[in-house]
């Protein structure tokens, strides 16, 4: 070979280090560990039924309606979705009692937690929350660079309200307030919610996350929203109590249209599908179908409940499709003692060794009842 046609050799490292080109500040971010699915249970057990009791989802499934919907809206899948989702906006906002300027509609209620954020922090802004709670929104704070005020809850996870009035007067960009709190279940009462108010200045946004609300009606949080006058806006989902999870499907309701107006920007113009938007308003309009299987989970809870009381096993105040449990075995050893008997639960890790089992069909209840004493004796 001429010697002015030798190959060149490309004597880089065979590996090099790879130099991150992302934002350092999601180095420490740790994202959202979701409950075991069916296929990974599966697989771990060699099972092929399980009772799906870990991610909190209705498994007395959605309205009958729901079904016809979706075939219909199918029928046209070339067809974009209505970026605004204005029918069901319309729908929703009727029964509230709100306009439908006032709400926006994401997948899930987490995708409209990540548009609330992005649209209010600036790195070094503050949020105020009080743990143990959803952790979605310490992953989504850290990710723009807020700085995380955490006021723990109580020994019994009840939130420990002075503090939180007191942190609030200090003004965080964003206070957050989970109520009934994933994982724990507790639930706050018009008179701690409206003290939490009254010491929170109007220039903080005020969050609350009101996904199992549902299950637990007491008080007119818009009202006292509005009448404490600051920017706020409450998240609610269809994936809980109407049965829709595997749609993601979530609405928010906000104090004025110019806030929906900032979340419209961030938000993706198509972030709902035709199908997802047809089978909420299917479940919507079915309030009967809702408030009968709302009925039929409290009622199973609180069977549930009775059976840990009898057993001496310490439980939280659920007002949620769950329940929050100690396990003297330990939140793991219990999970995994439960899978092999068909049973898919939530280990959490909450100090003390807690686990969050959803309420299921009484079938799923039965299960769970008479597998429980070796489970947590383990």
């Amino acid at each position: 070979m001429e010697l002015g046609r030798m190959l060149v050799l490309d004597r880089k490292p065979l590996t090099p280090a790879w130099a991150s080109p992302m934002r350092q500040a999601l180095e420490g971010v740790q994202g959202y560990k979701a409950g075991m699915t069916l296929a990974e249970a599966a697989r771990r057990t060699g099972l092929s039924a399980f009772s799906k009791l870990a991610s909190n989802e209705n498994l007395l499934g959605p309205s009958p309606k729901v079904a016809e919907a979706v075939m219909t809206a199918m029928s046209e899948p070339h067809i974009y979705p209505d970026p605004h989702s204005d029918v069901l906006r319309a729908a929703i906002g009727e029964r509230l009692g709100v306009s439908p300027a006032r709400l926006v509609i994401s997948p899930g209620s987490e995708a409209l937690i990540d548009y609330v954020f992005r649209a209010v922090l600036h790195p070094g802004d503050s949020i105020l929350l009080s743990s143990p709670t959803f952790p979605t929104y310490e992953i989504f704070g850290r990710c723009a660079e807020a700085r995380i005020i955490d006021v723990p809850r109580l020994a019994n996870f009840d939130m420990d309200v002075p503090a939180v009035c007191a942190a609030a007067a200090q003004g965080p960009k964003l206070l957050v307030l989970c109520t009934p709190n994933n994982p724990t279940g507790n639930a706050l009462k018009a008179e701690d919610f409206q003290a939490i108010l009254a010491a929170t200045p109007r220039s903080t946004v005020v969050f609350v996350d009101e996904a199992y609300r549902e299950y637990h009606e007491a008080f007119d949080t818009f009202a006292m929203l509005d009448a404490w006058g600051g920017p706020w806006v409450s998240a609610r989902t269809f994936s809980k109590a109407y049965g829709l999870a595997g749609l993601r499907m979530g609405y928010g309701v906000a104090s004025s249209p110019e806030l929906v107006d900032y979340l419209d920007r961030i938000r993706p113009p198509f972030n709902v599908t035709a199908v997802s938007q047809a089978a909420a308003l299917a479940a919507w309009e079915d309030q009967d179908y809702l408030k009968r299987t709302v009925a039929l989970t409290i009622a199973e809870r609180g069977r549930v409940e009775a059976v840990l009381d009898d057993m001496g096993v310490e439980h939280t105040e659920s007002h949620a499709n769950f329940v929050f449990l100690r396990s003297p075995a330990g939140p793991d050893a219990t999970a995994a003692h439960l899978l092999h008997q068909g049973l898919i639960i939530r280990p959490t890790p909450v100090a003390g060794g807690w686990v969050r089992i959803t309420i299921g069909r009484p079938a799923d209840n039965d299960a769970l009842i008479a597998a429980l004493p070796a489970a947590l004796s383990l």
